[in-house]
């Protein structure tokens, strides 16, 4: 193996991984179960974001925090899973699923 390709190799090896800082999946199910439920029950509630952002926010960040999370691993995973449709796709299906139990 030539040194170029032996570098080469090492470079790619300490390479961050892309799901570095990420929510495990099945806990940001989870976690994205749980503010999606409180949203829409804002928005039935109140209707106008504006009246109920702060609100919103607060509940966000109580779950975060329950679950032992920032909002920027949330927002980082839910970015990541937006950018993967397919992941995405199938976190939907699983949301859909734990909903019809509800």
């Amino acid at each position: 193996m030539s040194r170029l390709t032996l570098l080469f190799a090492l470079l790619l090896s300490c390479r961050p991984s892309e799901k570095e800082g990420l929510i495990e999946r099945e806990k940001f199910i989870n976690i994205h179960h749980e503010i999606l439920t409180i949203e829409a029950a804002y928005q039935l509630k109140y209707r106008a974001v504006g009246i109920y952002k702060d609100s919103l926010k607060h509940s966000v960040d109580v779950v975060l925090k329950k679950n032992d999370v920032t909002f920027d691993q949330y927002s980082k995973t839910y970015s990541h899973y937006a950018v993967n449709q397919k992941d995405l796709q199938k976190i939907n299906t699983e949301l859909i699923g734990i909903i019809e139990k509800d």
